[in-house]
Formats: structure tokens, C-alpha cells, sequence
């Protein structure tokens, strides 16, 4: 009987850490993050960027500001696959091709579940614009993607959008 319920609380416990286990961008949100929002006292004497317990990933590492997703996962982001990457593809309102960023999910990574995807640099027009449309998704090494998110508007097929229905 104890052999048992041993097995039982093995085979629960290696549930909870299986590989199949989906990720989930339980909320994703948008806005535009000016530079200074990311210095910390810590920074002022370290010369270094202290990012918390938030995962920071930038189109443009050297440049702060920019439209940020911000992503809360059901994980913390030390258990993202090695070797998973960011894919974003958005409509910027200044340009109607769809553009496509790749970022690389650092090896460092922290212990929370909060997630700030930067579009930075040249890579956002300004600060009052926002996306027409977006995806973004997690895949892993193989390309296979773990999570997904997107906007309304890249659903809908523009022969739907031009006809009118």
C-alpha cells in the first residue's frame, strides 16, 4: 500500500514538470516604455541594468525605449526551452508591410513570470503610434510553437477587410 502511494505522489509530481506541458501567455498587453522607466538605483552604481525578476528582450539591445509587450506566463521564465526564440510580426500604421522580429531568449534568465518584448530603436516610429495588427509567438529550437498571441485585426483576411464583410 505504501509502494503505492508513493508511485501516486512520483507520478504526480513528474506531471507537473513534463515536458508536453503547454506554455501560456496568460495576458499579453502593449505600450510604450520610455528609457528612463528601466534605470534602477542599482544601475547608478553598477553601471549595469538590473531587470528584476522581468525578463527583458529588445529588438535593439542597446536602446531602451520602444513599444514593449508585456507578457505574463504560467511558468517562470527559467523553465522556457534552451534555444526558444521570440517571433513577432506586426503592421506598424506608418507602413502597411508586415514586419518580422526574431529575439533569442536569453540564457540568463530570472525567476519571474513577466516578460518585457521590446520593439526599440528604429525598429517603433514614436511613442503615440500603436500596432495596426500583431502575433507574436514563442517557438522553440525546432520552430514548433510553444505559445501564441495576436491581435483582432490579424485574423481577418484583407479580401474580407476590402470587400467589406
Amino acid at each position: 500500500m505504501k509502494r503505492r502511494v508513493l508511485l501516486f505522489f512520483c507520478a504526480i509530481h513528474l506531471a507537473g514538470f513534463s515536458p508536453t506541458h503547454a506554455l501560456e501567455f496568460r495576458h499579453v498587453a502593449y505600450r510604450y516604455v520610455e528609457a528612463k522607466s528601466f534605470k534602477r538605483i542599482s544601475e547608478y552604481f553598477t553601471g549595469r541594468e538590473n531587470p528584476g525578476n522581468r525578463l527583458l528582450c529588445r529588438s535593439r539591445p542597446a536602446e531602451r525605449k520602444g513599444l514593449y509587450f508585456i507578457l505574463s506566463l504560467d511558468e517562470h521564465s527559467r523553465k522556457l526551452p534552451q534555444g526558444s526564440q521570440f517571433v513577432v510580426e506586426f503592421i506598424r500604421p506608418d507602413d502597411p508591410d508586415t514586419k518580422t522580429i526574431r529575439i533569442p531568449v536569453p540564457e540568463k534568465r530570472p525567476r519571474g513570470k513577466e516578460i518585457y518584448f521590446g520593439l526599440t530603436g528604429s525598429d517603433w516610429p514614436d511613442k503615440t503610434a500603436r500596432p495596426v495588427a500583431w502575433r507574436l509567438r514563442l517557438v522553440d529550437a525546432s520552430g514548433g510553437v510553444l505559445a501564441e498571441r495576436k491581435s483582432f485585426l490579424w485574423e481577418h483576411p484583407a479580401g474580407k477587410l476590402e470587400s467589406g464583410s
